[in-house]
């Protein structure tokens, strides 16, 4: 079954968290997003408050509950996605391009203030809309684990919901995984940022799959995924980027469209099924007396 599952399982089920990326960065986003969740597909989504489309959005997502009609209500958590570098309209806070971000980064050369002011509004624009904090954080890009930023976005969860801060999403590739981008990207910080969340007492996720090229070649994505199914311990975190169609100028809008379609599809139930994966939110899972390792090598 597909879906959020209840906490008693096989000792043998396997608790995997969906997340869909990018809520709001288009209309075909948003309903791409909103109907996998209505579905139980998706257990977590992550949006770009500064987006435009965030507050229509906004309101298609009650309060950690996706609804459709005649169906339902399905559990999912609802994140924020930290963004410094896609400029929307009228961006309220800045942004750099990614290779200037992760050098700057890197070598301390950035702006603590312009960072702390960034963080601090799109929390708020995430709270103004729904009403209460994002149940996790993870980035746009994956600028969330870099250095000095990780530092300011732990500072600012901590100050702002000292006795319940949101969980943190992991870059960490399960070991069955050799993929170069998604070792890459977890090389950026997602180990410094484990030990800091662990440090602080803040939940993070333990793996992440679902790291690829972004080619819109349905056969190498089900390849893909049967590999992540096959590999990815419990506590995994599968990301996608599904769109119910393409947008103009979306340099990935063909893979968006090709996700939604195989994530939405019948065979995406059985691969599930054949695998003894259950769906449960970060939320659920993370309180749970049985958890992942979060912050092993």
């Amino acid at each position: 079954m597909i879906g959020t599952e209840p906490i008693a399982q096989r000792r043998s089920t396997r608790r995997w968290i969906v997340c869909a990326d990018d809520f709001a960065i288009d209309s075909g986003a948003v309903d791409g997003i909103v109907d996998l969740i209505a579905r139980g597909h998706i257990t977590a989504t992550s949006a770009l408050v500064g987006s435009p489309l965030w507050r229509a959005a906004a309101g298609m997502l009650p309060t950690g509950v996706g609804r459709s009609a005649g169906m339902a209500p399905r559990r999912a958590d609802i994140g924020l996605h930290l963004n410094l570098t896609h400029a929307f309209a009228a961006q309220a806070t800045a942004v750099w391009p990614l290779g200037e971000l992760i050098l700057r980064c890197a070598l301390g050369a950035i702006s603590r203030a312009a960072l702390r002011a960034a963080i601090e509004h799109q929390l708020d624009a995430f709270e103004n809309e729904m009403g209460r904090r994002p149940d996790y954080v993870d980035g746009h890009q994956h600028v969330h684990q870099f250095a000095v930023v990780r530092e300011e976005l732990i500072a600012a969860l901590l100050r702002r919901y000292p006795s319940d801060p949101p969980w943190l999403r992991s870059t960490r590739p399960p070991s069955t995984v050799r993929d170069f981008k998604a070792r890459g990207i977890a090389a950026l910080g997602d180990r410094r940022l484990r030990d800091l969340a662990a440090a602080a007492h803040l939940r993070t996720s333990a793996y992440l799959v679902g790291v690829y090229d972004f080619r819109a070649d349905r056969e190498s994505y089900w390849h893909r995924l049967s590999h992540w199914v096959r590999g990815g311990p419990d506590g995994t975190v599968l990301m996608c980027h599904p769109s119910l169609r393409t947008e103009p100028g979306d340099a990935i809008a063909a893979a968006r469209a090709m996700e939604y379609a195989a994530l939405g599809s019948e065979d995406f139930r059985t691969v599930l099924a054949n695998a003894d994966i259950a769906l449960t939110t970060g939320g659920a899972l993370l309180t749970e007396s049985s958890l992942p390792a979060t912050n092993a090598a």
